[in-house]
């Protein structure tokens, strides 16, 4: 900075650009604020900066953010933070650091709409834990009236959605807490329990054969090559995930790398999968078939290199969502929704593998590890599925990599 006059030890700062007196004010913890004094002369800069300096010390010293932001402004900081962590993820996908994946940022440009209509005009040191509350009236009324609902949209939200945007709405309150844009108010701590647990469907076994049998035969129809790939991807996709209890996210990022072969105590050939997912990096032994849906799977590419996605399109591009593809196998299949009319979706695969491994006696620790989630959640979901009488080898033994 040219011309720079450091005032109060060095906590105020004077400079000039384009001509015009401009000031920097030091915050602490390596922060600073700036802001134009708005004049050329020198003498009435001095006397701007030293009035913006104690309003600034001022509202540190009752706990009051010392710059204002909108809500809106914090989203837009916050969606744009997400957006390049989301890059930095692609740039280095083997990573041991967790990044925003692509599903995850879908997810957060879709919900924040709802943010700004509800908050985006206050200041964000206004929305506390009455906001927070009150969002739930707001959102579960928001269609009220309305002719024609958006695509994918629902005209009562479940307690599920009203709670992971509430999360997100925690989420961008701390992160502009972290900013300083809120002082030292408390981070609001309230939060939405859902009333009733909602469990996906999962497929039952005489349904599951259904459908296997059905996208066999889907697949061995005489199409375009591009759209047998297609095919043949979403085939072994769904046998996969049904097999292993796999995310759909963490499916999608599994490159050939994280497939690791090895024989169990059975002389079986198996093969670990060392995924990345929500809950961070673990290996997961799914159940010994899996071995031969891969190695399907790669001869479908005609080889496959170890940094290669093991789904991807025949373009070779990253597997965006196959669930238009799933649901034209499930019509075909007669098993759009179960008996309680509860739509199936790709993740009730994952359910059907808790289910199953529950029944068939694998205990409910090992069900929790292998599937990246919490005891409390297997309780809670599939809890009375659960005969924990049998060791956790069932998942495949002791581990020899060959």
């Amino acid at each position: 900075m040219q011309d720079a006059i450091k005032l109060e030890g060095g906590k105020l700062t004077l400079f000039k650009r384009n001509g015009l007196w401009q000031a920097r004010i030091y915050v602490g913890d390596r922060r600073y604020l700036w802001r134009s004094l708005k004049t050329a002369k020198q003498v009435e800069a001095r006397a701007a900066g030293m009035r913006l300096l104690h309003e600034t010390q001022f509202k540190q010293a009752q706990g009051l953010p010392v710059t204002s932001r909108s809500f809106n402004a914090v989203i837009d900081e916050y969606v744009a933070w997400r957006q390049r962590d989301h890059e930095v993820g692609r740039q280095v996908p083997n990573s041991s650091t967790k990044h925003t994946s692509a599903a995850m940022l879908r997810q957060v440009q879709r919900v924040v709409k709802f943010w700004r209509e509800y908050a985006g005009t206050r200041a964000i040191d206004a929305v506390d834990d009455r906001a927070l509350r009150d969002y739930l009236p707001w959102r579960r009324a928001y269609y009220t009236g309305v002719a024609q609902l958006p695509k994918n949209a629902k005209l009562h939200p479940t307690d599920k959605t009203l709670q992971w945007e509430i999360m997100l709405g925690k989420a961008l309150i701390k992160f502009a807490h972290e900013q300083g844009y809120r002082g030292s108010k408390p981070l609001p701590t309230w939060s939405f329990t859902p009333k009733v647990k909602r469990v996906r469907p999962a497929f039952t076994v005489m349904e599951y054969r259904q459908l296997y049998r059905v996208m066999r035969q889907w697949a061995a129809e005489p199409v375009t090559e591009a759209w047998s790939h297609s095919r043949q991807l979403l085939r072994d996709y769904v046998l996969i995930l049904a097999n292993s209890g796999l995310r759909v996210g963490e499916a999608n990022s599994l490159q050939w790398r994280d497939v690791v072969p090895f024989v169990d105590e059975h002389g079986r050939k198996n093969v670990q999968l060392h995924v990345r997912g929500k809950t961070g990096q673990r290996v997961v032994i799914p159940r010994v078939r899996v071995a031969i849906f891969l190695d399907r799977l790669s001869r479908l590419y005609d080889g496959a290199d170890s940094g290669d996605l093991v789904f991807r399109m025949r373009d070779g591009s990253a597997v965006t969502t196959l669930i238009d593809q799933f649901n034209v196998v499930l019509a075909l299949a007669g098993l759009t929704h179960n008996s309680a009319g509860e739509k199936y979706t790709l993740y009730s695969l994952r359910h059907f593998y808790a289910v199953q491994a529950l029944t068939k006696g694998i205990d409910i620790y090992t069900v929790a590890r292998n599937m990246g989630t919490s005891v409390k959640i297997i309780e809670d979901y599939y809890g009375r599925h659960a005969t924990p009488v049998e060791s956790a080898g069932k998942l495949g033994g002791r581990v020899r990599v060959v």
